[in-house]
């Protein structure tokens, strides 16, 4: 019954979807779905995909929901997270059975992803890269004695252990189609949003009581590991900002990295749409291609870099960067 009622309001919405603009927000007839984990799950969406509507807009016009005015993306809610993940997989579906079977696929996919976390954060040993990155992070957070440092460390592992499942995440759950990957790329990137939240928050008490992590106060590795926490507080905009007033003075003191300064003075640039100064950060514009934000002076840019500390010229970065936009 339920089926055939949400089939009645695909009829009545179609008009609205086949029209819907590249930058358009998120129609109202979608709205009530992203309130209700339930309805999100149950409505009909390949019978949306057949009216002609663009899924792929769709999805993207409820990412532009999370947008908050004149400050950061905050994370998809449980119903918003239903609803995205159920658009991005009809977009790739063939049709209702391949719709079915993708969801069963990924169910089954997250379930191995989930068990793998739980195995890397109890000691686990990955040995192949990506994930051997996180395993090594998680293995030096058990060995450290410092217990600031070692619940830091143990955080960020974290944070790597899901940013390389974007990648990497096949070695764990295996190969899956399109769909049942869309599926899980939004499961990821909400997870990935949470943490981070988390992790923001952990990092703000503790910076509040004890001050920012310094080389000489807990090693160099803790201290880049509280920048990377910080760089990636995407969700609070006004903590960047106070952790990059922190790094200041502390760089000329050698306290903290001048690479690790610059990548946040770039993160925040570039989301107060200002140019950034290092060249640090860009955007897929291509598969295979990857291009630099805005920057403040171009013909310097690799001089900057250099007083910066960051590795190499921008043409070099740039070609790295180049393999993170698949096709």
């Amino acid at each position: 019954m339920f089926r055939v009622a949400m089939i009645a309001v695909v009829a009545m919405m179609t008009a609205g979807f086949q029209s819907l603009p590249a930058g358009a927000q998120l129609p109202p007839g979608l709205i009530p779905l992203t309130e209700d984990v339930r309805a999100a799950g149950e409505f009909d969406y390949m019978a949306l995909k057949a009216s002609g509507a663009d899924l792929a807009a769709l999805s993207g016009a409820l990412y532009r929901r999370t947008m908050v005015e004149g400050g950061p993306r905050r994370c998809l809610t449980e119903a918003e997270a239903v609803l995205q993940e159920n658009l991005a997989a009809a977009a790739e579906a063939a049709d209702q059975a391949a719709f079915d079977d993708d969801r069963a696929a990924a169910s089954e996919a997250w379930g191995r992803w989930l068990l793998f976390v739980e195995g890397m954060q109890n000691g686990q040993v990955a040995t192949e890269e990506p994930f051997k990155w996180a395993s090594d992070r998680y293995a030096r957070a058990a060995a450290e004695t410092n217990p600031r440092a070692k619940e830091l460390e143990y955080r960020t592992a974290g944070d790597q252990l899901h940013r390389y499942a974007f990648t990497g995440g096949a070695q764990v759950w295996g190969e899956v189609s399109p769909a049942a990957n869309a599926r899980l790329m939004s499961r990821l990137g909400r997870a990935t949003c949470m943490m981070d939240k988390d992790n923001t928050e952990w990092l703000k008490a503790d910076v509040a009581a004890n001050g920012w992590f310094t080389r000489s106060a807990t090693g160099e590795r803790a201290s880049s590991s509280a920048w990377l926490m910080a760089q990636h507080a995407d969700n609070d905009r006004d903590f960047q900002r106070h952790v990059l007033a922190l790094m200041e003075p502390l760089v000329e003191q050698g306290e903290v990295s001048r690479n690790n300064y610059g990548y946040l003075f770039d993160r925040i640039a570039v989301a107060e749409h200002r140019p950034q100064r290092y060249g640090t950060q860009g955007e897929c514009k291509a598969p295979g291609r990857w291009e630099p934000n805005t920057l403040e002076d171009p013909e310097r840019v690799d001089v900057l870099r250099a007083e910066a500390e960051i590795h190499g010229t921008l043409a070099e970065y740039q070609a790295l960067m180049h393999r993170h936009c698949p096709g």
